[in-house]
């Protein structure tokens, strides 16, 4: 996600101050610009929460703050916070003082802000304002939809190919109930959905791809080799240690299912990064549900940290991940920011990725066919490989040395 120094998202909201301004402010939801901060000003009290940790840290910078890397983090300054976290994790909930008016940013899927009205039906009196903002693109004209069964809703403004709904809840348990996810079960394991995470309530093909051939590939490397096609799928992990120290990097965590799935097998130092706290939440829950959360430390970047960026760990933590130097990189990256589709920041990943792994590490990415990463690759590593391929996946090995095995 890109920044954008103005957003006619914000540019309606001003528009629209007569129904926020003076007032207790809550802003959720598709959040993409950091010109919000400075109309702040306008409130009485104001609470931000986003699940972006770019838009997270950049408001909490601009306020002179600096935010913390977990799945959670506050920032406060004169009456404004800022919270960057799931609206499903009770700190968040907790750190959400009153409010008088609820200013929703729709988000690209409709589902999200179903699941963060849900989540806070508890706090929407029948005096409460709900200012439902959104571009058209994404649904802005039908948004009152969200809130129609369970009050009273009107068409406030409509300008820059956005949309604005004012509305009260009188019937809260009337909310639209967000889907309810299926659980992914993989290798034994079963790993926890929220909206918001890439392959909702089953496991992705590529992700799958990658798991089995990774686990292949490892087992090969540390033990006796096993059978190409055993489906790991379908095995009890636990059965299969590898006791691995090495720092490893699974990137995009998304819930966690690569970096758990490595700490099933015995790896004990996995950083997942993500720049979701969705999927860092996601992660940190599954971790504990599977009692891996002393291998598993769920960390906030957008792809790879930098040095800078892992000073915030601390301990034990500081002195495996600190170098910014990782034994296996693995990731299933992403190539959608909101709706539009691009290659460009794994493209830029790999090419920064052999700066992160010692000399005798790996990348291993997993990606759609079609998007042609091994050319890329070529160019950044001495040895790329490729472990499983099929007609819509491809998944790659490469390292700066001979192909380790």
């Amino acid at each position: 996600m890109s920044l954008r120094a103005d957003d006619p998202l914000v540019e309606i909201l001003v528009r629209n101050e007569k129904y926020w301004a003076g007032q207790k402010v809550l802003i959720v939801g598709e959040i993409n610009s950091l010109q919000l901060l400075s109309q702040l000003v306008r409130t009485e009290q104001a609470t931000i929460l986003s699940d972006n940790f770019e838009t997270a840290q950049g408001l909490s910078a601009m306020m002179g703050v600096t935010l913390e890397r977990g799945a959670f983090a506050r920032a406060q300054k004169k009456h404004v916070t800022v919270l960057f976290g799931n609206c499903h994790d009770p700190q968040v909930l907790a750190a959400i003082e009153p409010f008088d008016t609820l200013v929703l940013f729709l988000s690209k899927t409709k589902s999200l802000s179903q699941d963060l009205l849900w989540q806070l039906r508890d706090r929407l009196a029948p005096e409460t304002k709900v200012l439902i903002i959104g571009s058209n693109a994404i649904g802005g004209k039908s948004a009152d939809s969200l809130i129609r069964d369970a009050g009273e809703v009107y068409k406030v403004d409509s300008a820059r190919k956005s949309t604005v709904f004012l509305g009260y809840i009188t019937l809260q348990d009337e909310l639209k109930t967000p889907k309810t996810l299926k659980s992914v079960v993989y290798g034994g394991q079963e790993f926890k959905q929220l909206h918001g995470l890439f392959s909702q309530g089953e496991l992705d093909g590529g992700t799958k791809m990658l798991l089995q051939a990774l686990h292949h590939d490892l087992s090969t490397t540390y033990h006796a080799p096993e059978p190409a096609d055993q489906d790991y799928e379908h095995a009890v992990l636990k059965d299969l240690p590898l006791s691995l120290g090495d720092p490893i990097l699974d990137l995009g965590c998304g819930s966690g299912i690569i970096g758990l799935t490595l700490a099933a097998r015995g790896c004990t130092n996995i950083l997942s990064t993500d720049v979701s706290a969705t999927a860092l939440y996601a992660t940190q829950e599954n971790a504990q549900a599977l009692g891996l959360t002393a291998a598993v430390t769920p960390f906030a970047c957008n792809m790879l940290p930098s040095s800078k960026d892992l000073q915030a760990l601390s301990g034990d933590k500081a002195n495996v991940f600190g170098s910014g130097k990782f034994k296996y990189i693995v990731t299933n990256p992403p190539f959608h920011q909101g709706i539009e589709r691009t290659t460009s920041p794994t493209l830029d990943m790999i090419a920064k990725a052999k700066d992160h792994l010692t000399a005798d590490g790996a990348l291993y990415l997993v990606g759609n066919t079609s998007l042609h990463y091994e050319q890329a690759l070529q160019e950044a590593f001495t040895t790329v490989t490729t472990l499983a391929a099929t007609t819509k996946f491809t998944f790659f090995k490469a390292t700066l040395g001979a192909v380790i095995n």
